[in-house]
């Protein structure tokens, strides 16, 4: 009976190994479709698993995300119950690719709030955007930055669904749109008569474009020519081999007003650039690519012509822009070369991305794709008019169902704007196809003439009170009128009022902060019955310069420690002062009036110092700031009500630190664009995305590793911490077949990170700079530029001053190599800044001296050359003496060479040794073998 029990026992192991073995074979294969993108392929496999595990919340995770990425209509539907699942078991330490892992991230509440906006469940959204929010580390900030954003763009879905506009559809005929393909990026001669446009399944706007350029049947979208002759399209042409070559993602962007000549965008090695190409005796030229005022190194990804020829707007990401891609215009001269590209301006470019801008024929209206303004997701389609004063109009949303709550991209409007052409591919309208339709906006029957026009008001210090004197003024620029006198609700900031059709200057006006004037151009036809304007009011001490554009940061009553929302306020400034190295601020704290005038002078003095505290430990230097405390003395807001009541929200705001700039640039303002991280930002085109590279971190602990592997392994010490990594790799993919490996060889918790994160933990010890009183150009410094288990000769180092490279054996066996004593830690990241881009993205600064031996008087060293796992004779060895082998802590046995005092007596020796083949020997200390 006992036998009996162990066999049944035995052959439930072996089952259980066997379904797990199965499950990681499974979980890897579906994990390099997920990686390579290949969806479909991986769905069946991550469902096969998951019926083995239903309620893992790794695999619906996963599931939800390859229904997102996919083109289906209904991927939304399929993708919400994965993660609804995913959510109920969510980590913030979230081991991507390890098929242990069962959790999902934090970020299964972002896509599921996608989800549910997409599928116009607005409220869910919201609930799961916020919890995402509260989730997140307050160091996160440009995170949570962006999710408020996608906060506000569901709700301006909630407005804009509201109230659709009618439109009438009618596709192209089937000549040109086809059951088989996505047709898309039409473009149109001025007659009507000549159309070029993308024909494939790539969909060149979705985001998740991938040139696969080692599949020779791979195949991107294709570009179409055809004319109408007759009334009748002829069949289309392929013109892509003409214009470009072989791998290139090419997107047509514009026609000129005859149909003779084309411009378009080539993708090639990472670069969008511009190029036009005419039609001549039957054919298209080869493109050629525009002047240098037009492209540059930097991203150009859409070109417009005017319908004389001489004006060509474009987008672009080149510095100087207001964030991301903004739209620019260039004139041509009379010798037809494209002047300087002028920026259209905030009005126009938002700190987001400005797409597929198309000018009417009245070379005054713009209509373009953007991911800001009043947005409900995505990119939306907004129109605005240059108005007499040479200014653009504020851009007007073109309203639901022509925008989604996804990408809406490439409105090419016709006729001065009645009606356009338009791509509807499967944007959640529940109208047309994957196909290019002609597409009118139709006023509705008991079209009322009269637009209500609202918004909000906000104040950019946070003011606890709008200014009694708040007003909305409506001046028509026609006459000069002020035809409208709107008092906003003081306890909000919203205002509404009715205006008819024409052109305006809307002008927001409070005591203590800068006027805003937006122009408004609302034209005879305009279909929506409302018009949303919001804005926020700028302190005039900011326009001066004086403050910098930071909320306050609060503190709970007698405490000065920090609490989340100010941690994600004082994440902000550290990144402005970061960007900002001549900003130099003054920290004030304040206190409410409870307690007496020394306590509360004592306790404000704190609030300051916790602050500058903070921000020095995080790197910046001591002398940036000015800390003081103002007591009681100054308070924004009521302690007590005129009754004598309490008064807790107004107490809450005097507890708090201003942030007042003493020293910055020229440009007095302040401000720090919004940046989107790769695994949560659309992307026109991926290629634009900047490629990281990665690493496997093994562990991390205070204890060294001295085990066996059979892997190259680095190590790292940084205050007292010892990291372990292995392998650089190019793609993720790569990275995630190995971890599954390295997972089962005992490193449980390896997880894949980006070098970025790796140059983060080999960063400078905050320790480090606290020890230093300050940075005033007495303190030395150096760049380390690289650390390595065994010595290297400095010639190793190409592009450098070997005389300035300094080599640093340390306690722990790890060769430092660091170059240069440098006074003053910003001549430090200038020089930081050069090492960087000689090669060594690794490199960082670190306090001079930090690691030269104190004292050598009782270090002898040896060299170690060889460590093997099994012992050998020492005759082995036979063209050296006197070797002696002892047994490391990780089993192996080392054979070592020589005793020397000094360590350049060991470098002279070791020279000797490795000439005499022993390639792989390095001096270390010789008590590592006491």
């Amino acid at each position: 009976m006992k036998n009996i029990f162990f066999l049944v026992l035995f052959l439930l192991l072996i089952n259980s190994t066997f379904a797990q073995n199965d499950f990681k074979e499974i979980f890897i294969d579906a994990e390099y479709e997920f990686m390579y993108e290949n969806y479909m392929h991986a769905i069946p496999l991550y469902k096969k698993i998951l019926k083995e595990q239903p309620d893992n919340a790794n695999i619906n995770y996963r599931l939800g995300l390859c229904f997102l990425h996919i083109n289906d209509p209904n991927g939304n539907i399929k993708v919400i119950p994965y993660l609804e699942k995913a959510i109920k078991n969510v980590t913030k330490d979230y081991n991507e690719g390890s098929y242990k892992e069962t959790k999902a991230p934090i970020d299964a509440y972002f896509y599921l709030g996608n989800a549910y906006r997409s599928d116009m469940q607005f409220e869910d959204a919201i609930n799961v955007y916020e919890k995402f929010q509260s989730l997140l580390s307050p160091k996160d900030v440009y995170y949570i930055d962006f999710v408020k954003r996608e906060i506000q763009a569901t709700r301006n879905a909630v407005e804009l669904t509201k109230f659709p506009v009618k439109l009438e559809i009618d596709p192209l005929d089937k000549t040109i749109n086809t059951d088989k393909y996505i047709e898309n990026c039409p473009v149109v001669s001025d007659d009507e008569n000549t159309i070029v446009f993308t024909k494939g399944n790539r969909n060149n706007f979705l985001p998740d474009v991938e040139i696969d350029m080692d599949n020779l049947d791979y195949q991107m979208d294709s570009l179409y020519y055809t004319k109408k002759v007759n009334g009748k399209w002829l069949p289309a042409k392929n013109i892509t081999a003409v214009l470009s070559t072989r791998f290139s993602k090419i997107v047509p962007t514009s026609l000129s007003a005859d149909g003779n000549t084309l411009y378009f965008v080539i993708d090639k090695n990472d670069n969008g650039d511009i190029y036009v190409s005419h039609y001549q005796n039957g054919k298209w030229t080869k493109g050629k690519k525009l002047n240098g005022n037009i492209n540059t190194k930097y991203w150009e990804s859409h070109a417009c012509i005017s319908v004389d020829g001489k004006v060509l707007y474009f987008t672009s990401d080149r510095p100087g822009g207001y964030g991301g891609l903004d739209i620019y215009v260039s004139y041509r001269d009379d010798e037809g070369n494209w002047g300087k590209a002028i920026n259209l301006g905030p009005t126009i470019n938002s700190e987001y991305d400005e797409e597929t801008p198309f000018i009417l024929n009245d070379n005054k209206t713009l209509y373009f794709s953007s991911q800001g303004h009043y947005s409900m997701g995505g990119f939306d389609i907004f129109h605005s008019r240059l108005m007499s004063n040479n200014k653009w109009s504020t851009p007007l949303n073109l309203g639901y169902p022509i925008n989604t709550v996804g990408n809406d991209l490439f409105y090419v409007p016709k006729s001065n704007g009645t009606y356009a052409f338009f791509p509807l591919n499967n944007n959640n309208r529940n109208i047309g196809g994957n196909d290019i339709y002609a597409i009118k906006i139709t006023p509705p029957e008991n079209q009322a003439t009269e637009i209500i026009l609202k918004g909000t008001i906000t104040l950019q210090d946070k003011r606890p009170e709008y200014p009694k004197d708040l007003m909305v003024y409506v001046i028509d620029t026609l006459t000069n009128d002020t035809i409208k006198f709107v008092k906003p609700n003081l306890s909000n900031g919203q205002y509404n009022t009715i205006i008819d059709a024409g052109s305006y200057e809307i002008l927001f006006h409070a005591s203590g902060y800068q006027d805003d004037e937006q122009l408004l151009f609302i034209p005879e036809i305009y279909t929506r019955s409302e018009i949303v304007l919001n804005t926020e009011l700028i302190p005039l001490e900011v326009s001066e310069g004086q403050y910098a554009v930071i909320k306050s940061i609060l503190f709970d009553y007698g405490k000065y420690d920090l609490r989340r929302d100010a941690l994600i306020e004082i994440e902000k400034l550290f990144n402005l002062m970061q960007q900002n190295p001549e900003l130099y601020i003054e920290v004030i704290g304040h206190t409410d009036s409870w307690g007496s005038k020394a306590f509360n002078q004592k306790l404000s003095e704190k609030r300051a110092r916790t602050v500058v505290n903070y921000l020095i430990q995080k790197g910046i230097t001591p002398d940036r700031f000015v800390a003081k405390g103002m007591g009681e003395k100054h308070p924004i807001a009521i302690n007590e009500t005129i009754t004598g009541e309490d008064s807790p929200e107004g107490r809450q705001l005097n507890r708090r630190v201003e942030i007042k700039i003493l020293k910055s640039s020229p440009n007095l303002i302040v401000s720090q664009e919004i940046y989107v991280p790769e695994n949560l930002a659309y992307q026109p085109d991926m290629n634009k995305v900047k490629h990281e590279t990665y690493t496997i971190l093994l562990a991390k602990g205070k204890n060294r590793i001295t085990k066996q592997v059979d892997f190259s392994m680095n190590e790292t010490f940084i205050n007292d911490i010892y990291y372990y990594t292995t392998g650089h790799f190019n793609e993720k993919s790569k990275a995630l077949q190995l971890l599954n490996k390295l997972v089962d060889n005992g490193f449980a918790n390896a997880k894949v990170i980006n070098t970025s994160e790796l140059k983060n933990i080999q960063g400078p010890s905050e320790k480090e700079f606290l020890s230093t009183s300050s940075v005033d150009g007495k303190t030395f410094y150096t760049i380390q530029i690289k650390a390595l288990t065994r010595p290297v000769p400095k010639s190793y180092f190409k592009n450098l001053n070997t005389s300035k490279i300094e080599e640093n054996l340390g306690e722990d066996g790890i060769y430092r190599y660091t170059y240069e004593k440098i006074k003053g830690y910003e001549s430090a990241k200038s020089m930081l800044s050069i090492i960087v881009d000689f090669g060594y993205s690794d490199a960082f600064i670190v306090p001079y001296g930090k690691y030269q031996r104190k004292s050598t008087k009782d270090k002898i060293y040896t060299i170690q050359i060889a460590s093997l796992n099994h012992p050998v004779k020492l005759s082995y060895f036979s063209n050296l003496k006197n070797i002696k082998e002892f047994i490391g802590d990780d089993g192996k046995y080392k054979y070592i060479y020589g005793e020397y005092k000094s360590m350049s007596e060991a470098q002279k020796n070791i020279r000797k040794i490795i000439k005499k083949g022993y390639h792989d020997a390095f001096i270390v200390n010789l008590n590592k073998f006491k």
